[in-house]
């Protein structure tokens, strides 16, 4: 390949880390002009925040999630040789007609017990693939995007709710990280995409209260102390579909549920997309935050190092 192509392609990618670093609290950036279409989104902002109240009795719900039909062998495949072979996790968990990998959580619970005091998330690139392909991340935590790909990614963060970019995070080697920390800041539904590579995919629920759970392997989950009443719970494994169903919990009580997944409409499943301009194009990092508190500050200093470093790659 041309040396001025491999050049540009280096200069173009490093322009992007330095406008994804150049801000105060984390690596966000601003969707300018090519928005995706909104869709429907299975998380909506809630009426009133979420409230930590003292937990006298509380009860619990434990189940299930289940799939009656073609469970797909895999779920990202790149044809880019680079890549290498996925790795072996990159299909859909399963136990028989139990699946595994599917967030569940309550919709409608609006106070109950602590959050856990760490709030530290993890998306990794393997193999041009995305992992986990689902997961919930809390408001107001961090999210480490890493990879471990000697490869070019450009990892993109769309609000399902609105089509906007919420964040950018651009990688050259394996290794790198890009900690999103001060992000997601509001109950959403996130989707994420690699520009370079577009069969990558993964899926945020972004929640701000503690009632949710991952089904394990076998399709088990468990969400404990919860306060009596009346709730909505919802599974989601974004390859399948969606479970809905109503639950009255009672103090001291385990209640046992069997949740099916319905495939989702194709607006969803399949979107339509915008047609970029180039990876990156038509995004720009927001104005750093007045006032910003030390742990955005510290964020910031670790991503600029980490830009410099990338930057030093890309022009070797």
């Amino acid at each position: 390949m041309p040396r001025w192509i491999i050049d540009g392609r280096a200069l173009m990618l490093a322009t992007l880390v330095i406008v994804a670093c150049q801000r105060g609290d984390s690596a966000p950036t601003r969707d300018t002009a090519q928005a995706d279409p909104p869709r429907p989104s299975l998380i909506t902002a809630p009426s009133r925040a979420y409230k930590v109240v003292p937990l006298s009795s509380a009860g619990s719900i434990a189940g299930t999630v289940d799939f009656n039909g073609t469970i797909p062998a895999s779920l990202q495949v790149s044809n880019d040789p680079s890549c290498g072979r996925p790795p072996t996790n990159s299909g859909v968990a399963h136990s028989g007609t139990h699946i595994g990998g599917a967030v569940v959580w309550l919709t409608d619970i609006r106070e109950g017990k602590t959050l856990p005091q760490v709030r530290r998330f993890e998306l990794t690139n393997d193999h041009c693939t995305l992992d986990p392909h689902a997961q919930v991340v809390l408001t107001n935590g961090a999210l480490n995007v890493t990879s471990e790909d000697r490869v070019q990614h450009l990892d993109r963060f769309i609000n399902v709710a609105t089509g906007r970019t919420v964040a950018l995070a651009p990688f050259n080697d394996e290794g790198e990280v890009v900690p999103l920390d001060h992000t997601f800041t509001e109950p959403a539904e996130i989707e994420v995409i690699c520009d370079l590579h577009p069969t990558a995919q993964a899926w945020l629920a972004v929640l701000d209260h503690p009632y949710y759970a991952t089904t394990s392997a076998s399709g088990a989950f468990t969400i404990d102390g919860i306060p009596p009443g009346k709730y909505h719970l919802r599974a989601w494994h974004p390859a399948l579909g969606v479970a809905n169903d109503s639950v009255a919990v009672v103090a001291g009580q385990p209640v046992n549920l069997s949740l099916r997944l319905i495939p989702e409409a194709a607006a969803r499943a399949a979107p339509i997309r915008v047609p970029r301009t180039g990876p990156g194009g038509g995004f720009v990092a927001p104005k750093p935050s007045a006032g910003a508190d030390s742990a955005a500050a510290d964020s910031a200093r670790q991503d600029s190092a980490a830009a410099d470093t990338t930057r030093g790659a890309l022009l070797r």
